[in-house]
C-alpha cells in the first residue's frame, strides 16, 4: 500500500470519526435540550390549568355569593321559621328565581340554625357538607357523584343578617345558637361543566396528553373529577388511594412538582407528569404526557443526523481521497523519479516550489544526484587518462567554431 492510500484512508477515517463523535455529542446535546423545553412546557401548562380551575372556583364562589346575597332570603329567614311548609315555600320561591340567574346549579340547600331543611333542585343528597363555622366567605363542601355516576362540586356558606334586618325572635333559633346574626347555612351544588371544559383542551399534551383532577374524599379514597381521556367511560368512579401512583399519593399530600422519573399511569404507560396541588379545595392537578411521544423529537432528531452522516460521510470519502492524493503527489512524484534515477536515467532532476520538507527533500535529491554524476565524471575521466595536445588542439578548434 503507497502513501497515497495510506494518507487518503487516514483522512477518511480521521473525517469520519470526528463526524461520529461531533453527531453524538450533538445529539446527546439536542436531546437534552428537547428534553427540558418538554418539562418547561409540561410544568407550563400545569400551571395554567391550576389557574383555569382556581377560575373555575372562584366562579362558584360568585354564584353562591350572588345566591346567598339576596334581601328576600335573609328577611324570610329572619322573622320565619324554616320548618313551617309556608317558609320553605317561600324559600324555595326565592331559590328557584335566584339560582335561574346562574348556571350549573344542580341543587340548593339551607339550613337554619334549629337544623331545619329545605331542598332545591335534584333530589340526590350528597351528604353532610363541611359547614365554614370560622370563615364568613364560601368554602368548599366537597366533591360527590349522584345515582348516574356524576359528579358534583359543593359549596357552603353562612346565610348572615343584614344590618338594616332585624335579629331573628329568639324562639326561632336553638338554644346555643352559633352567632346571633347568623340566620343559617347554605349548601349549593354545581355540576362539573366548567370544570371538564377546562381540563378537556389538550392543547400541547400531543396525541397522549391528559389532565387528571383528582380530590381526596377521606383518608382511604379518592375521586377522579373529570372523564379520563384514554377510556370511554362517562362516569368518574371512586378509588382507593393505596391503588394509584405515588405522584397522584403526592399532589393529594399536598405536594406540587415535575416527575420524569419512572412514574406509570393507570395504563401502565411510562409517563411524565407536573403536578399543583389546590390548597383551596384540596384538589390535586396531574398533567402528563407519555414518555415515548415525548422521546420520538429525539428520535426523529436522531434519524435527521443520520441521514445528514451518511451524506456526509460520502463528502468525506470522496474528499478525503482526493485531498489525499494530492497532498502525496509530491512524494509521489519523487518515489518516481528515484526509481527511474535506479534504472540508469541519472540525468533526471526532481522539481520542486516552496520551503515545505518536501522541497527541501527534492533539493536535497537534487543535490545528491549532481554530486553522484560529477563522482561518476572524475572517475571516467581518471580510467580514460588526460587528453593528448593534439585532442586539446581539436577541442579549441571546435570551441571556437
Amino acid at each position: 500500500m503507497d502513501i497515497r492510500t495510506k494518507l487518503a484512508l487516514t483522512l477518511v477515517f480521521v473525517s469520519l470519526l470526528s463526524m461520529l463523535l461531533l453527531g453524538a455529542f450533538a445529539y446527546q446535546t439536542s436531546s437534552e435540550l428537547l428534553k427540558e423545553i418538554s418539562i418547561r412546557q409540561l410544568d407550563s401548562l400545569a400551571e395554567s390549568k391550576a389557574q383555569d380551575l382556581s377560575k373555575v372556583q372562584e366562579g362558584w364562589k360568585d354564584q353562591v355569593r350572588l345566591i346567598r346575597s339576596s334581601t328576600d332570603l335573609k328577611e324570610t329567614l329572619s322573622v320565619n321559621d324554616l320548618a313551617e311548609p309556608a317558609t320553605q315555600e317561600a324559600v324555595r320561591h326565592i331559590i328557584e328565581h335566584t339560582a335561574g340567574a346562574v348556571k350549573n346549579v344542580a341543587k340548593v340547600k339551607i339550613y337554619d340554625n334549629r337544623g331545619n331543611i329545605m331542598s332545591w333542585g335534584e333530589s340526590y343528597d350528597y351528604g353532610k357538607p363541611g359547614m365554614p363555622i370560622v370563615s364568613d366567605d364560601v368554602g368548599y363542601g366537597g366533591a360527590f357523584h349522584d345515582d348516574d355516576g356524576h359528579i358534583r362540586i359543593v359549596m357552603t356558606t353562612k346565610i348572615t343578617r343584614d344590618r338594616h334586618i332585624p335579629a331573628k325572635p329568639s324562639g326561632l333559633v336553638s338554644d346555643n345558637p352559633v352567632d346571633e346574626n347568623v340566620l343559617g347555612f347554605m349548601e349549593v351544588a354545581f355540576n362539573t361543566s366548567d370544570l371538564q371544559t377546562a381540563t378537556s383542551d389538550h392543547t400541547g399534551l400531543g396525541e397522549t396528553g391528559e389532565i387528571m383532577v383528582i380530590s381526596r374524599q377521606d383518608q382511604e379514597s379518592a375521586i377522579l373529577l373529570n372523564p379520563r381521556r384514554h377510556h370511554l367511560e362517562i362516569m368518574p368512579r371512586v378509588v382507593p388511594i393505596s391503588s394509584t401512583s405515588a405522584v397522584v399519593q403526592r399532589v393529594l399530600d399536598g405536594e406540587s412538582g415535575i416527575h420524569i422519573d419512572s412514574y406509570e399511569d393507570y395504563r401502565g404507560q411510562q409517563v411524565w407528569a407536573a403536578t399543583r396541588y389546590l390548597p383551596d379545595v384540596e384538589w390535586g392537578l396531574v398533567v402528563k404526557v407519555d414518555t415515548t411521544e415525548e422521546e420520538l423529537r429525539a428520535d426523529t432528531l436522531l434519524e435527521a443526523m443520520f441521514d445528514i452522516g451518511i451524506a456526509l460521510s460520502a463528502f468525506a470519502i470522496i474528499g478525503g481521497t482526493l485531498l489525499g492524493f494530492y497532498l502525496a503527489r509530491p512524494i509521489h512524484e519523487l518515489a518516481v523519479l528515484v526509481e527511474r534515477v535506479r534504472k540508469g536515467e541519472t540525468d533526471l532532476r526532481a522539481e520542486f516550489e516552496g520551503d515545505d520538507e518536501i522541497a527541501y527533500l527534492a533539493e536535497s535529491l537534487n543535490e545528491l544526484l549532481d554530486h553522484v554524476a560529477y563522482d561518476e565524471s572524475d572517475t571516467q575521466e581518471a580510467h580514460t587518462g588526460p587528453k593528448s595536445s593534439d585532442e586539446l588542439d581539436t577541442t579549441t578548434k571546435n570551441t571556437n567554431v
